[in-house]
């Protein structure tokens, strides 16, 4: 009976154990499952909050750039809304392939040839005459060189520099025997040098603001710091010789002068002050008109003289 008794005993103490053991076990697990909940539900916040971060980071660039974009068009149809309103200072006719100056020599539609030339082209873009070529060779003077008197400001130029180089640029493109294409800059408040002598390093007595013109690759535009917040004109130039241009779909006879196609502006220039950048070349470009404005460069169909 004694024994009898004593077994059940020991079988209930380790019934009661293994149940204890069973139930310490379920808290265990039971805290483990709840921090791996938690971890879990942190891990997906920290992941959720990174999403939102770089969403946020993302759509702000996003932003930027979009505002950076509406900039540079409010910027390009101001300058072209000016070129609208100085229509006696302009060449936007060219611009905007409407006939408007018809009355002027140089921009008026061959009559004679242009119903012939057109059964050509048939509406379409016509082969050029001769080759067009892009050329990025640099700026002879490049107007974001280093002085060697101070690094941290730009090599200053004279305005005769500028004009003498302008020229030489102009004797460049006429005497290539095909259409040239080549990076344009211009800027505006350039602190001209007063005198070849002059110091690099501006001050009240050694500057002249103005406008500059620069035909050639600029190296280093954008990190220039006497340019920033200057308004400016970058694109392209080509020297149209004389001879018949297909323009939007028609034929032009042109005299002399320099096409320019804009990639980018920031601020106002005027269309005159563009025009007295090219006053050098004056007795040799088209009379009150030595520039165009263009969506993209005419293509010469016909050519009227060698040397032109």
């Amino acid at each position: 009976m004694i024994d009898e008794h004593n077994n059940d005993v020991e079988a209930d103490d380790l019934s009661s154990f293994l149940e204890e053991d069973a139930g310490d076990d379920d808290d265990l697990s039971s805290f483990l499952d709840d921090e791996e909940e938690e971890d879990e539900d942190d891990d997906l916040a920290a992941f959720l909050d990174d999403e939102e971060e770089e969403d946020e980071d993302d759509d702000l660039a996003a932003f930027l750039d979009d505002e950076e974009e509406e900039e540079e068009d409010d910027d390009l149809a101001a300058f072209l809304d000016d070129e609208e309103e100085e229509e006696e200072d302009d060449d936007l006719a060219a611009f905007l392939g409407s006939d408007d100056s018809s009355d002027s020599a140089d921009n008026s539609v061959q009559e004679d040839g242009s119903d012939w030339l057109d059964s050509m082209t048939s509406g379409s873009k016509p082969e050029p005459v001769l080759a067009y070529k892009k050329e990025n060779r640099k700026a002879r003077l490049d107007i974001t060189k280093n002085s060697k008197e101070d690094h941290r400001y730009i090599k200053r130029y004279t305005k005769k520099e500028i004009e003498d180089q302008l020229k030489k640029d102009y004797r460049y493109m006429l005497g290539k025997p095909y259409m040239l294409i080549q990076p344009l800059t211009i800027l505006a408040e350039y602190p001209f040098k007063k005198k070849s002598s002059d110091s690099d390093i501006p001050n009240e007595h050694n500057v002249d603001l103005d406008y500059i013109i620069c035909i050639g690759k600029i190296l280093k535009w954008r990190g220039t710091e006497q340019f920033k917040g200057k308004p400016y004109r970058l694109g392209r130039i080509m020297y149209l010789k004389r001879g018949d241009y297909w323009v939007n779909g028609k034929i032009h006879t042109f005299d002399p002068h320099f096409a320019i196609v804009l990639t980018k502006s920031y601020k106002r220039i005027k269309s005159k002050r563009i025009r007295d950048l090219f006053r050098p070349l004056k007795q040799r470009l088209r009379s009150g008109k030595p520039f165009g404005l263009y969506k993209e460069f005419p293509i010469i169909v016909k050519r009227s003289g060698s040397y032109s």
